[in-house]
């Protein structure tokens, strides 16, 4: 035979003024649900800013350096230039992806890895350096132009767009 089931209980909010209306418990929960999802759009919002504009210079830095370099450029220099500009663009796109994570993250462990991805690009750009001048043998003067102009190019963008998801969720 099957136990009799208990009756279900009422939940009553547990103020200290017995006199104050009661609020029913899904209308309490909705107030949080609401806030995160205004705060996930918010973030799909900076996000995609981020994207867009990443894509844009990315297009910008190819279609502009490619034009002055065939016209102006040794081919020297030009190889050096387009070795310099790819390492950038690809580890900033690597580092919009670590911020992304880093942010929903407690605020110690978002600030060590915004400071950590600044010093680790900035420790593999010499890297990159070395091993285009030391290894490849590349033009100097290409490599330092590739990489320092497409390294602060992205850098603006990264920091505007760090800027603005904090301000859109309140950070």
């Amino acid at each position: 035979m099957i136990p009799p089931k208990a009756p279900r209980r009422k939940v009553h909010d547990l103020t200290f003024n017995s006199d104050a209306p009661q609020q029913p418990l899904s209308s309490v929960a909705a107030v949080p649900a609401s806030q995160n999802v205004a705060d996930f759009l918010l973030s799909q919002d900076a996000s995609r800013f981020f994207i867009r504009r990443y894509f844009l210079l990315t297009g910008a830095l190819i279609a502009i350096s490619s034009v002055s370099l065939f016209l102006l450029a040794s081919p020297e220099f030009r190889t050096a230039c387009f070795f310099g500009m790819a390492f950038p663009i690809i580890t900033s796109f690597v580092s919009f992806l670590v911020t992304e994570w880093a942010f929903e993250q407690p605020n110690m462990i978002f600030m060590t890895v915004a400071v950590m991805s600044l010093m680790l690009r900035m420790f593999n750009l010499l890297i990159a350096f070395c091993v285009g001048y030391l290894i490849l043998k590349l033009n100097p003067a290409g490599v330092i132009i590739g990489l320092l102009g497409t390294y602060f190019s992205y850098l603006v963008i990264e920091i505007s767009y760090v800027h603005n998801k904090g301000k859109l969720l309140g950070q």
